[in-house]
């Protein structure tokens, strides 16, 4: 993997920078902090259901939980009213709508406004590997609607070239007219293209970088691939050949929110979003998505090589 980025140089010697083309990176805890954002936001909407059904917590947690394992995602939006919870309102929807689920849909989204943000610096430094003449690519294993919102809600979506998620989820049957005429207009789609992969391409799987070579006549070698989890993204890059950049500060969870995620969170989705506490590496780590920058600049490179001894010169020193 060394051989992709140029290595220090002599003095006077400008070493040949390997062509990049694209930058392809993953986005829960790769772009910004998903687990600070989805644990409050959570929270929130299940306080706002004890507080209109007067259920115990407990039963509505373990109650979303199961749709949320259903659907593979803590983001499923019609979670409530296809949890068990709606089973005793479900010939009357509107009144349970308007009672139940819109005060409990608008906690959440303002906890989402209020705890959702990237990254510093990921913004601008999205913006800088365009302004190089690279792609910017987003493979996430999220289902479509959910990637597609978060990137459309921290206006992030602009700065893409093209997002691969897995697959999105139809609207059910009870939901909010509204929410029918706003999604049939085209009101949650992002500015960025979205690409379906199919469900097995979840990572480790390179099925989804694959895909990304084929579509823009890429090859591995021209392609940095950046993700938090050392098991599920690295390999992906290794499969195909790209350099792999881990995006180390992404596993910096502290145990608190790991035990809040824990309570409310599916377990198969905590382990699609969230990496585990491993003593996992990989050699090329950055503590800041604004490091990529040195990465596609040939300034950083996977591991020092063995410095070689120096002759015996009969001199002492200085």
């Amino acid at each position: 993997m060394i051989q992709y980025l140029a290595r220090p140089a002599r003095p006077g010697y400008h070493a040949p920078v390997p062509r990049i083309r694209a930058v392809v990176t993953d986005l829960d805890n790769t772009l910004y902090p998903w687990v600070d954002y989805i644990v409050p936001s959570l929270e929130a909407m299940v306080e706002s259901l004890v507080a209109t059904t007067g259920l115990p917590r407990v039963r509505i947690v373990q109650s979303l939980k199961e749709v949320y394992g259903r659907y593979e995602s803590n983001e499923y939006p019609f979670a409530i009213q296809e949890s068990d919870i709606f089973k005793p309102y479900e010939r009357d929807f509107d009144s349970f709508n308007r009672l139940v689920v819109e005060p409990a849909a608008n906690a959440f989204k303002a906890a989402r406004a209020r705890f959702l943000h990237p990254y510093p610096g990921v913004k601008d430094t999205l913006d800088w590997i365009r302004a190089q003449g690279l792609l910017v690519v987003g493979l996430t294993d999220a289902p479509r609607n959910a990637a597609e919102l978060r990137l459309k809600t921290m206006k992030l979506d602009g700065h893409f070239d093209a997002l691969y998620t897995l697959p999105g989820y139809e609207l059910p049957k009870n939901v909010d007219p509204a929410i029918r005429r706003r999604e049939a207009a085209g009101h949650y789609r992002s500015r960025t293209e979205v690409r379906e992969l199919p469900r097995d391409a979840e990572k480790p799987s390179p099925a989804g970088l694959t895909r990304i070579l084929e579509d823009f006549g890429l090859r591995g070698a021209e392609v940095v691939y950046v993700g938090d989890n050392v098991k599920k993204d690295m390999p992906v890059a290794r499969a195909c050949g790209a350099l792999g950049v881990w995006a180390e500060y992404g596993t910096y969870i502290s145990g608190e929110y790991r035990e809040r995620l824990a309570i409310i969170s599916a377990r198969s989705v905590t382990a699609r979003h969230v990496a585990d506490e491993g003593h996992e590496r990989w050699p090329l780590a950055i503590s800041s998505f604004a490091q990529v920058r040195e990465v596609v600049q040939g300034a950083r490179w996977t591991a020092p090589r063995t410095a070689r001894p120096r002759r015996a010169t009969g001199k002492g020193k200085s």
